[in-house]
Parts: C-alpha cells; structure tokens; sequence
C-alpha cells in the first residue's frame, strides 16, 4: 500500500511517495485512474510518474475549458452522489420497516403468550 503526500505550494501539485509493503500506487484524479507502479522497471518509474502528473495536469485544463454543466464533477460525480444518497435513504427506509416488522412480532408473540 502506498501513501501519497501532496504539497500544495502556488497552486502546482507536488507529489512524494512513500513506500509502504512494496507496492507503488500513485493517486489518480477524478477521471483518471491511480497508477500502479508494481510492475514497471525501476529505470521507467520516474518518467512514468512524470507523465501521469502531465496528464492529470492536462485533463485538469481540458476540464476548465468546458462548460461548467459539462465538467466531470457537474455530470459523473453529481450521477455517483445521488446514488449514494439514493442507496442511503432505501438502507434507511429498510431499517424503519425492519425495526416496524420486529414491533409487530414482539406485539404478535406476547398477545398469544397472554392467551395460554
């Protein structure tokens, strides 16, 4: 697992890895994946990272140049958030009918123990 450490300094992102468990994983953003740095020779690490940091970069100015209804966190990110809300209130709703189904056996199950 890698941590990632991101200095802002002047509104340009600097990123430092710290190596935990072998295993190179630099953040991605947004739109773009994490990269995984497991596989790829020592020799390409450093301009592999480079390139990444180029793109994010690059994707970051493709995405002030769209309109704002067009961006990435105003179409996908709003459509993931109503989701989660979404499945929030259903897992809200499952809990109130769960805890209205427990009242009404505790009700059914004591008016019979009354009977007997």
């Amino acid at each position: 697992m890698a941590i990632i450490i991101i200095f802002y300094a002047n509104l340009k992102i600097q990123r430092r890895i710290i190596n935990m468990d072998k295993k190179d994983i630099i953040e991605g953003y947004k739109g773009i994946m994490e990269l995984d740095l497991t596989d790829i020779p020592e020799s390409l690490k450093k301009l592999t990272v480079e390139q990444h940091t180029k793109d994010i970069d690059r994707y970051k100015a493709e995405q002030y140049k769209l309109k704002p209804h067009l961006r990435y966190e105003n179409t996908v990110e709003r459509i993931q958030k109503a989701h989660k809300m979404s499945l929030m209130y259903q897992e809200k709703r499952t809990d109130i009918k769960l805890q209205e189904q427990l009242r009404h056996n505790e009700i059914y199950n004591n008016s019979h123990n009354k009977r007997t």
